[in-house]
């Protein structure tokens, strides 16, 4: 039977890591890069969000892609230096959220995904 366990009793804590960019193309390439070095097991990519948001004083309105990446903890920092390193914007929007529960085999897939 699989139980949604607390990740506390998991030798690894899983995450998710929450980037926007501006195009497709850009989200496809940051995703194939953290699959390619085993940073992430999945990449999920929600097209076209509209996102206001305060920029150099300004409102600014842009259409963007939102990233879901899940990942673990341990590879937090990497993904994102490795997404500093290719994101086309200045300041890269680089959230780690961090689930009290994850399905358990779900969650063991996940960390056999990644290094």
């Amino acid at each position: 039977m699989t139980t949604n366990s607390p990740q506390s009793n998991t030798p690894q804590q899983s995450c998710i890591v929450l980037c926007t960019t501006n195009s497709q193309e850009s989200a496809i390439k940051i995703a194939q890069h953290l699959l390619d070095n085993q940073l992430a097991a999945c990449v999920s990519l929600l097209p076209e969000i509209m996102s206001l948001y305060l920029w150099q004083g300004n409102i600014t309105k842009d259409k963007e892609i939102l990233l879901l990446i899940k990942t673990t903890q341990s590879n937090q920092l990497s993904i994102f230096e490795a997404i500093k390193t290719i994101h086309p914007y200045e300041t890269p929007e680089l959230i780690r959220l961090d689930p009290s529960q994850v399905e358990d085999n779900y969650l063991q897939w996940l960390i056999n995904s990644v290094k």
